[in-house]
């Protein structure tokens, strides 16, 4: 007859949801609550006194779980977690969770063994499922960044061909033009230096998918120098200011983040507004990014409906439709080289209020980090 203390145990284990095993130290069943019965499709009865290890035709013949069990029985030492990955019969592939360790009897000169049981195998089939999407997913965009590499370089050639031959055809013959026919050859030319930075822009953007360049400290100062210097003669002509206040160190690819600094400075020339352009690089305090700048002018503005497609590859607002054109590339780039760099980037704006492009980066220098 139990004790009063193990009949209030043995009611609690029954009461569980947990499938439960109460095994002696001979690894025998004691105990087998209705969840394990109803879970594994056994009667109590007909499993009591039976080894665990010759259940379910030996399904629970598994060495980490017997040595396991052994060291629970032997050195008192339990364990959690201990995962199990079989074939059961009648339920085809489990997976599941173990915990075992030592209950002392109210008589106190005999132990058994609680082994708790956890069933994980939907969870564990949804994980491998999200592997497996995540795996075609990286071999589908593998493939799109390499068709995308081929396509833009191999085009090249003949694009090139065609605004040779049409200027060409235009110093030759321009002469002896009438003026619609002249109009048209510059329609030509002009379309031809439009798929020229098109396909440009698709080229740098798939050698940022297939991981180009090295990473490193990059001085974002520095970077910003190079880039005034580069666009100072455009900024003069437009009568532009740039404010700057330091920016700091980051880890990545400096040629990438320049890219970045430049179509953001560049896009404030080119959407300026009605006077000359006022644009601000600066960094704010951010505890959670190893940089967050922000690159501020006082154009138009974008309306809100807009600030999430202006990110999208080939995508481009012409504001008030002055007749700006551009690769639609400029910003796809940034955020696929600031994605590449653990970071985000996104417009604060309103219309007639200037745009504030904010981008944050969060490797920093030193970090023992993987590239992207």
């Amino acid at each position: 007859m139990l004790e009063p203390t193990d009949q209030f145990s043995e009611r609690i284990v029954d009461s569980l949801h947990e499938p439960l095993l109460v095994l002696d130290e001979d690894l025998r069943v004691r105990r087998a609550n209705p969840s394990f019965c109803r879970t594994f499709g056994m009667d109590e009865e007909e499993i009591l006194g039976e080894a665990l290890f010759d259940l379910g035709n030996g399904a629970w013949e598994v060495p980490d779980l017997r040595d396991a069990l052994g060291r629970v029985i032997e050195e008192d030492e339990s364990f959690e977690g201990l995962e199990v990955d079989d074939t059961f019969p009648g339920y085809g592939r489990l997976v599941l969770r173990l915990n075992g360790r030592t209950l002392l009897r109210e008589d106190g000169d005999s132990r058994h063994v609680l082994l708790a049981i956890e069933d994980i195998t939907e969870q564990r089939m949804l994980e491998e499922d999200l592997i497996e999407h995540s795996r075609q997913l990286e071999r589908s965009n593998a493939d799109l960044e390499q068709f995308a590499y081929a396509a833009s370089h191999d085009l090249q050639e003949p694009l090139r061909m065609i605004s040779s031959y049409l200027q060409l055809l235009e110093r030759r013959y321009g002469d002896e033009l009438e003026g619609e026919a002249r109009e048209f050859i510059d329609y030509a030319v002009d379309g031809a230096e439009r798929m020229k930075a098109l396909i440009n822009g698709l080229l740098q953007y798939s050698r940022v998918g297939r991981k180009e360049g090295e990473f490193g400290p990059v001085d974002l100062d520095a970077v910003v120098d190079e880039v005034l210097e580069d666009l100072a003669r455009r900024i003069e002509e437009l009568g532009g200011t740039v404010e700057r206040e330091p920016l700091p160190t980051v880890h990545g690819n400096r040629d990438q983040l320049r890219r970045v600094l430049q179509n953001l400075i560049e896009n404030a020339l080119t959407y300026r507004g009605e006077g000359p352009p006022r644009i601000r690089v600066t960094a704010e305090p951010d505890e959670e990014a190893a940089a967050h700048l922000v690159v501020a002018d006082r154009g138009p503005g974008i309306p809100e409906e807009f600030r999430e497609r202006v990110f999208q590859i080939f995508q481009q607002l012409d504001p008030h439709g002055q007749g700006r054109e551009g690769s639609g590339m400029g910003l796809a780039l940034c955020r696929k080289i600031v994605e590449r760099h653990d970071g985000r980037i996104w417009v604060e704006s309103g219309p007639g209020g200037g745009s504030a492009f904010h981008v944050t980066l969060d490797l920093r220098p030193g970090d023992a980090q993987r590239e992207p």
